[in-house]
Order: structure tokens, then C-alpha cells, then sequence
């Protein structure tokens, strides 16, 4: 069997997988990263289909916070444009901009009336400035302590949406905590897509001495007295050890388990994992047009369906994601359960009714170019933030990404800030020439 040697080797080429390499690179740590697909990115990568550029899961990124920082600094390019923030609330076959600034406040009032917007608004500025509520309590529930209002209800399902979350899933303190964090933050899209955004860190991982492998699956994880030894892959035709003093999974927590042996965990360990870590169900649809199907630029909330659902005339603002002479619609919705194994194709044809209904003439005007959904091992997100930690009960062996995501903005974000909570534990712990 060949035997390679690295100082640290990183399973899974996602946000987490590619930001924690590109850290440690950056440091000097000859640092390997595997993955099993043939591409890089994950669930935020892209692809080309019949002309137009298509997410693979994330279709946009915070500008001005954690990930742009850790671009900065290892030094890649972040070439990501801007899109407008705003939101549009489509309801009642109107439309009804929220601006960003009392925007809440004066859409809660048009529907419900001054007395009741002030009450809500009330309760969420004590859910900022004093304690979040339960995360015993769904955000469908508690909004019922302060409104039986169907419109008011319909426009925190929007809100919940937008965090890609089911209404009745998200706990109410996860909801507040994600509103609060979000409030004030931009974000934008790579023009060439996401993947040419994650090969940017790819780049600086290559020009420090690391290497990305795609096309290479992990088997295992070796483990010896306790510790993270390096991994056993598929390479080349045959397989490999890769010699490792630290190894770091971008798989999520239960692939993790089955690499490294769920006999090498304790059992408080396993059950953290088992109860805590629930992945979360989400579906998207693209549409084609020859016209724009909403002159929004912004991102319309249609909440009043089947299912939550938003939508967003991406050419608007990213007119290179389809072929010229065409428009590019992009849509997602939460299924009935987010946690439940999700009934897709039901799930698909309820999703579609709603744009049906949402976009006038769109059996004439729109052609569904491609619909995506995400759950079990390929989940919108591995886990709500603040499942587990980082470290594992197996010396020098981690997980970075979603799956154990600290108490941060969801999605790409959360990712990052995995990254750099590993790899700043990993330069104070290892030297390269020790690990």
C-alpha cells in the first residue's frame, strides 16, 4: 500500500473543507484535501446546464463578514457582485416592498393595524435587546401568543423562509437570534457562479504547497489510541494512507462517525450526534423565460401558498447566468417537515402550483429548467447551529462545516466560522513539522 504524508489531511471539498485547507496552508501546513465528487464546493458550487449557471445549493453569500474575511485573508480573490436586499412581499395578488429601514413595521401595520404591529414589534425588540425566546417553541407558536392575524402569520412564514427554514420547525430563539444577525447584511453571487468563487481558495491551497483532490472518496479514518492517525482513500486506482497529524471532516458528523468507527466515540458523544444533529429538507426550482417574470430586483416573498416560498429574478441582477435573449427565475421553498423525509415528488408538484399562482401567465411564460432538492446526506443545512463542537472525543480528529456550525448566521457563514474556530486550534496545538 503507498503511503503519503501530510500535516493535516481534510475530507470534503465544501465551504468548510476549502476554507479551513486554504487557513492552514496559509500558515504552512502541507495540507491534502479529498473529495469524492468532481468538483469543488459542495452544496455551494455551480454548474452549467443548457447555457444558464445553476446552483448546487447556495445561490448567494454575506459580503462584509466572515467568509469575505477569510478570502482576504489567505489572500484569494472574492469576486462576488453585489445583489439588491430588499425584500417584496407578494400577497393577495399585490406586491409590497419592505424596504430596510421600518419596513417590518409598516407591512405588520398595513395588515394587521397600528396597535398590533406595535405589540409585535415590542416583543421582537425585547427578543434583541434583553432574551431570545425558547428554542422549545417553534416561531409559529410563539407569534400566537401575540396574533391570530393569518396575513401577520403569513408574513413571518416569508421571514422564516428566507432562512430556509420551515415555520413550524425553527425554534423562535434560532429565529430571532438569525433576524438579529442578519439585520444590516448585504451579500451578492459570483457572476461565473460559485464554483469558480470556491476555486479561488483552491488556488491559494495549491500555491502553498497543498493539494485538492477531487474524484478521491475517503474509505476511513485510521485511529490509534485515541487519535486521528490520517485517512485511507481511493486514489490513482488503488488505495492509499495518507499519514496525518490532524484530520478534518467537511463530511458532516454522522459520515464522520462511520470513517472513524463509531467504536473509537464514547457513547454522550454518539448521542449528541444521533439527537442533535438533524438535517434540514429544502427544495429549489429554476425557470426559464424569454421576459423577466418579476421586475423585482430584490427578493420577492410569496408566502401565502402550499409552501413558504421566495423567488428571485437573478438575471436582474446577473444577467451572465443565462444565455443571451434568456432570463433566469430562481425559487425555493420549505416542504412540510424540514426534518422528516420529505415525499418529493408531492413536495415538487405543491412547490409549482404556488408559482403557478404567484407568477401571472406562468404556463405560457415559464419553462422549468431545473428543480433541486436537498435532504438525508445532501441537506440544505447538516444541523441548526450550536449542535456540537468542532473538536471530537478523538484527539486531533475534527468536523468543520453546517453540521457543527457555532451560534452564527446559517449557511456559508456558519461554514467559515468553522474553519477558522479548527484552524486557529490547529496552529496553537501542531507545528507543521510536528503534526
Amino acid at each position: 500500500m503507498d503511503r503519503k504524508v501530510y500535516d493535516v489531511a481534510v475530507i470534503g471539498a465544501g465551504m468548510g473543507g476549502l476554507g479551513v485547507a486554504a487557513l492552514l496552508a496559509n500558515y504552512g501546513y502541507r495540507t491534502l484535501v479529498v473529495e469524492k465528487l468532481p468538483f469543488v464546493g459542495g452544496r455551494a458550487s455551480s454548474f452549467e446546464y443548457k447555457g444558464f449557471t445553476l446552483p448546487t445549493g447556495s445561490l448567494y453569500v454575506e459580503t462584509g463578514g466572515v467568509v469575505e474575511a477569510l478570502f482576504a485573508e489567505v489572500g484569494a480573490a472574492f469576486p462576488v457582485r453585489p445583489f439588491p436586499m430588499e425584500l417584496c412581499f407578494r400577497m393577495g395578488g399585490k406586491d409590497y416592498p419592505m424596504p430596510p429601514k421600518g419596513g417590518l413595521r409598516n407591512l405588520l401595520s398595513t395588515f394587521a393595524g397600528e396597535e398590533e404591529a406595535a405589540r409585535l414589534m415590542a416583543a421582537i425588540r425585547r427578543a434583541f435587546a434583553w432574551n431570545e425566546p425558547s428554542l422549545e417553541i417553534s416561531i409559529h407558536d410563539w407569534l400566537l401568543q401575540y396574533t391570530q392575524n393569518e396575513n401577520v402569520l403569513a408574513i413571518f412564514r416569508g421571514l422564516v423562509n428566507y432562512q430556509c427554514v420551515n415555520f413550524r420547525d425553527q425554534p423562535a430563539g434560532e429565529f430571532m437570534r438569525q433576524l438579529r444577525l442578519g439585520t444590516g447584511a448585504t451579500a451578492g453571487a459570483a457572476p461565473e457562479g460559485f464554483l469558480a468563487l470556491m476555486n479561488e481558495l483552491v488556488k491559494v491551497i495549491n500555491a502553498k504547497g497543498g493539494e485538492v483532490r477531487t474524484g478521491v472518496r475517503a474509505k476511513s479514518i485510521m485511529v490509534e489510541d485515541g487519535q486521528a492517525r490520517g485517512i485511507l482513500v481511493e486514489m490513482d486506482g488503488k488505495v492509499q494512507e495518507i499519514s496525518a497529524g490532524a484530520v478534518i471532516s467537511d463530511a458532516g458528523p454522522h459520515a464522520t462517525l462511520e470513517l472513524a468507527g463509531k467504536q473509537n466515540f464514547d457513547k454522550g458523544y454518539l448521542k449528541e450526534v444521533r439527537e442533535k444533529v438533524r438535517p434540514l429538507a429544502y427544495m429549489e426550482i429554476d425557470l426559464a423565460s424569454d421576459a423577466p417574470l418579476v421586475e423585482f430586483p430584490g427578493v420577492m416573498v410569496a408566502p401565502e401558498g402550499r409552501r413558504q416560498m421566495t423567488m428571485m429574478a437573478t438575471t436582474l441582477t446577473y444577467p451572465e447566468f443565462a444565455p443571451p435573449g434568456k432570463h433566469l427565475l430562481q425559487a425555493w421553498a420549505a416542504p412540510d417537515s424540514s426534518f422528516l423525509p420529505m415525499d418529493a415528488k408531492r413536495e415538487m408538484d405543491l412547490f409549482l402550483q404556488d408559482l403557478r399562482e404567484a407568477i401571472p401567465g406562468f404556463d405560457s411564460k415559464a419553462e422549468v429548467l431545473h428543480a433541486s432538492y436537498w435532504q438525508k446526506d445532501w441537506p440544505m443545512y447538516r444541523a441548526l447551529p450550536g449542535a456540537i463542537s468542532q473538536k471530537t472525543p478523538i484527539e486531533n480528529l475534527y468536523n468543520v462545516g453546517d453540521g457543527v456550525a457555532p451560534l452564527v448566521p446559517l449557511g456559508l457563514p456558519a461554514c467559515a466560522h468553522t474553519a477558522k474556530i479548527v484552524a486557529s486550534d490547529i496552529k496553537q496545538r501542531l507545528r507543521p513539522q510536528e503534526s
